[in-house]
């Protein structure tokens, strides 16, 4: 296996040269194919990252892989709790497979209809699965069904909060909804642009939009819209702290933007290649940007 950590991670000149506040850099990291997955536990500050060769890496503090598993198909979408001990992938059109912390598979489920999304709770505890006909499925962790429900639009974007069992999701267009655990519906509100990316704080007290020419778009936890952060392009991938401090934001045409509570830019800067997925470290004081062609880098702002 090739070594994947860059031992000391240089500075790229992209970094040097962005604008505001800039970061250091933690690591560098390179996965064997395109990146198709980037999860944090928030607990540990491991990232669970996988490719399109069906690779799955746990990848510790400080850049190393720590546990790693190779699927026979591609990997689509993954979900990983903030514990850490139990991840999820969306393998195929419609198999999940669930691991233990050593990336050991612990069981296999197949489901008839095509899955768009899936997610994990914080404690490892229950699942969620979107799928293409617009039905939503909620299995424990033993692979038991436990709710199932519809929407009006496939939800291709899911997220459970920390602070209760809920579970927020949005369309890629027109819908963005809160559901219980057992299915019922809390709220549902109108979108009027399409959704690149979704992101909350930990309660969702915040949920955040990627909604491309329209900037991020910013709702309350009751689905109200509070407004938006307009930033230069077209934004399509966010990430954001447990507590509203940071934002994380790229755009399709490269650029990459660190903003506050407030949407006020502290750092921006240009990306040699596409972003793919980001995350963010619970107190914003560190992010991880992960890009198409496999790579990632861990930029941060704690030691400035």
């Amino acid at each position: 296996m090739n070594d994947h950590r860059s031992h000391p991670p240089p500075k790229p000149d992209w970094v040097r040269k962005g604008r505001g506040i800039g970061p250091s850099v933690r690591w560098t990291f390179g996965a064997d194919a395109p990146l198709t997955g980037l999860r944090l536990a928030r607990e540990t500050g491991e990232v669970l990252v996988s490719d399109e060769t069906g690779g799955l890496y746990r990848i510790d503090r400080r850049g190393d892989y720590s546990a790693v598993n190779r699927l026979r198909e591609p990997i689509r979408e993954i979900a990983w709790s903030d514990d850490g001990q139990t991840s999820i992938a969306l393998v195929g059109d419609s198999e999940i497979h669930l691991f233990d912390r050593n990336l050991k598979e612990q069981w296999k489920l197949e489901l008839p209809v095509e899955c768009l999304q899936i997610a994990i709770d914080p404690y490892g505890q229950y699942l969620a699965v979107s799928l293409a006909d617009s039905g939503n499925l909620i299995f424990d962790a033993k692979k038991r069904r436990v709710a199932g429900f519809e929407t009006i639009r496939p939800l291709k974007h899911l997220c459970f909060l920390t602070s209760e069992s809920i579970l927020i999701g949005a369309a890629e267009h027109g819908l963005i909804c809160c559901h219980a655990l057992d299915g019922e519906q809390i709220w549902q509100e109108k979108l009027w642009s399409n959704v690149g990316e979704m992101a909350t704080t930990g309660d969702g007290d915040l949920i955040y939009i990627a909604g491309f020419t329209h900037g991020v778009q910013t709702y309350d936890g009751e689905g109200d819209p509070i407004g938006s952060y307009i930033v230069e392009g077209t934004v399509n991938r966010l990430a954001s702290s447990y507590d509203p401090n940071r934002l994380l934001a790229s755009t399709v045409e490269r650029h990459l933007y660190w903003l506050d509570a407030d949407g006020e830019l502290l750092w921006s800067t240009t990306t040699p290649d596409d972003v793919r997925r980001l995350t963010c470290d619970p107190f914003g004081e560190w992010a991880v940007c992960g890009f198409a062609d496999g790579h990632l880098i861990c930029l941060d702002w704690s030691r400035g």
